[in-house]
């Protein structure tokens, strides 16, 4: 009986260690540099993503953040003539270099074998490494303690996010709503403390009441030759709430203004050739901005201030925009010395702060935004080019400044992203403050565990309206969302 009982044991020694050889390292590769290339943003994002997926496998999972990941992998592509080099590092979050590879080409037909080359010589040297699948002790204590990685608490740099009523640590979260919206607005509060809540799919405006529960009032569809780009809200000349629906039709902005009347939802305007948007610059009281597209480009003209009389819009105080402004890409701040700054978000995701004078002060390391609404404008001129006769225009998340100065923005994570084909897995927003001379991290949410089509900060509740895409639109289903919100202490 001992002698089966000691075989029994060590027939188990094996099993009880197979799950410390299971645990995968997460890697996670960062935008790739190219040099000598022509579409240089686009290839950059080509081999980000190829080296991503072939990284991927039994021991080693690829993650869409630094924060989350036991090594980082960078790398340059170069060409000369028709010569390729592709290099890369891996690092750990310490900044320790784990190991470095690269492979060369001949032709450009040998570019996607050579990552895949690339990626098995990585692969080998970073299980080396990690022969465990975990970080050592000291990068797990690096892991833990840089500021970046940590989970939102209620004390240093983070805010812990709380449900409104007693009791509800995850927030207020509605249910499942359907169709797959891509925009919000709020409207009014209501007498009995709801609140009116408006959300845009491409082709549909939907007017909820949020309470307790989120109630549908009313529903508008439209043309299947119209697409709603934004969506915005703000209290018209005769003191009723509008509702801007900027609309893309045939390629030129088709605008149109509604207002709630009973349960109703009812057109007051309509053909407004303009782009809208309702923001509070520097946090300030909230007005309506409007801008125009130009015959070959996108946003043509200043942005200025706009007022509605019946369906005739009247444009005063234009602001001059900093390179990359457009009407949905920028807003501004304060300093502590009362200077009004501008910040951007560009075409590539990084955020740019301009002074007074329009001068770059500074540019962000990181990149945010990230969005799946796009329009799309015709472009012969580079369809030879492009292979396509339309220009696609994403449309990011606008920034948001709080009455504090704070700067908010969204950033969604992919795990498809190439050229125009965008699919993302979940976003977080960013709580920026200037420092004097950089936009330091205030805060941060944690991460959707869906894609974020669009956020909304209420500064009179001090709460954040997040949009979630629960489930994609098909061909015999309009999709579905949910709309959670949290108090910010």
């Amino acid at each position: 009986m001992r002698n089966l009982i000691v075989l029994l044991a060590v027939l188990l020694v094996p099993l009880t260690a197979i799950p410390s050889f299971a645990l995968q390292i997460k890697v996670f590769v960062a935008e790739m540099n190219a040099t000598g290339v022509q579409n240089r943003g686009e290839m950059q994002v080509t081999l980000q993503t190829l080296l991503a997926s072939r990284l991927n496998g039994d021991r080693v999972a690829t993650v869409g953040s630094a924060a989350e990941a036991d090594a980082v992998v960078s790398g340059t592509y170069i060409t000369i003539g028709k010569v390729f080099s592709l290099d890369a590092i891996a690092k750990t979050p310490a900044g320790k270099t784990v190991t470095r590879a690269f492979v060369q080409g001949e032709t450009q037909d040998e570019l996607i074998p050579a990552v895949g080359k690339l990626a098995d010589k990585l692969t080998t040297e970073i299980l080396k490494s990690f022969p465990s699948g975990q970080p050592t002790a000291v990068q797990q204590q690096v892991l833990t303690t840089t500021p970046a990685t940590a989970s939102p608490s209620s004390s240093g740099d983070f805010v812990k996010a709380r449900g409104q009523e007693p009791g509800a640590p995850a927030g207020w979260i509605s249910g499942r709503l359907s169709g797959a919206a891509n925009l919000l607005a709020t409207g009014l509060t209501l007498p009995d403390g709801s609140r009116e809540i408006f959300l845009a799919e491409d082709q549909r405006l939907a007017y909820y009441r949020q309470g307790k529960d989120m109630n549908l009032v009313a529903e508008v569809d439209f043309r299947a030759t119209e697409k709603i780009i934004s969506l915005d809200t703000i209290t018209g000349s005769d003191g009723a709430l509008d509702i801007y629906v900027s609309i893309i039709r045939a390629g030129e902005p088709a605008s149109q203004v509604w207002q709630v009347k009973g349960n109703k939802l009812v057109l007051v305007a309509e053909k407004l050739p303009y782009f809208f948007r309702s923001v509070s610059l520097s946090g300030g009281p909230k007005r309506l901005y409007a801008q125009s597209m130009g015959r070959n480009d996108d946003y043509y003209g200043d942005v200025a201030e706009a007022t509605r009389n019946g369906s005739a819009i009247t444009l005063k105080n234009p602001l001059k925009m900093p390179r990359y402004g457009t009407i949905y890409s920028f807003n501004q701040f304060k300093s502590s010395e009362g200077w009004t700054f501008t910040v951007v978000l560009n075409p590539d995701g990084y955020l740019i702060v301009y002074d007074q004078q329009l001068n770059e002060l500074w540019r962000s390391n990181d990149k945010f935004g990230g969005s799946e609404l796009y329009f799309q404008k015709e472009d012969l001129n580079n369809a030879r080019a492009t292979g396509d006769k339309y220009r696609w225009i994403f449309m990011d998340q606008p920034i948001q400044v709080s009455s504090k100065g704070e700067v908010l923005v969204g950033k969604n994570d992919g795990f498809w992203v190439m050229g125009n084909a965008r699919s993302y897995k979940g976003g977080v927003v960013h709580c920026l403050l200037w420092n004097g001379s950089s936009l330091d991290e205030k805060w941060r949410t944690r991460g959707t565990q869906n894609y974020m089509p669009n956020y909304l900060f209420d500064d009179a509740r001090n709460e954040l309206l997040i949009l979630q895409a629960v489930q994609r639109p098909g061909v015999l289903s309009r999709g579905a969302t949910s709309l959670s919100i949290k108090k910010v202490e």
